[in-house]
């Protein structure tokens, strides 16, 4: 994968917590999203419904960062000491999701294939 876990950043303070993730070569962040999963006994990530943020189109470069917020905001990037880049991107969730004691993974998932079907209209394949 790509696109690796850095560390979860102020778990459980809906105003400051976010996801760090890190850019291990060039990669279109689009094909990614991110899913909230529940954690097994064993510490392996559950199945079933998930709560998932999609990131938007875009091109990440090796050694940049990829912020994920919980709360809303507006996108962003920042140039950083180390001539990387920090993109920041925000999923609009009310309520924190990564509280230490929540029973509660990160997924991230890499989808370069996948189908649409609007709920009224014609099937489209990307």
């Amino acid at each position: 994968m790509n696109l690796t876990f850095s560390s979860f950043a102020d778990a459980g303070d809906l105003s400051k917590e976010r996801l760090i993730l890190k850019a291990k070569s060039d990669l279109a962040i689009g094909n990614y999203a991110v899913f909230v999963s529940g954690v097994t006994a064993d510490g392996t990530a559950t199945a079933g419904k998930k709560t998932a943020f999609w990131f938007p189109d875009g091109d990440v470069k090796a050694n940049d960062l990829v912020v994920l917020y919980t709360k809303t905001g507006i996108a962003s990037k920042k140039v950083l000491k180390s001539g990387a880049t920090a993109h920041f991107f925000y999923w609009g969730l009310q309520n924190p999701q990564w509280e230490a004691l929540g029973g509660r993974g990160a997924v991230i998932l890499r989808a370069v294939e996948w189908t649409f079907k609007p709920a009224k209209g014609a099937d489209e394949s990307v």
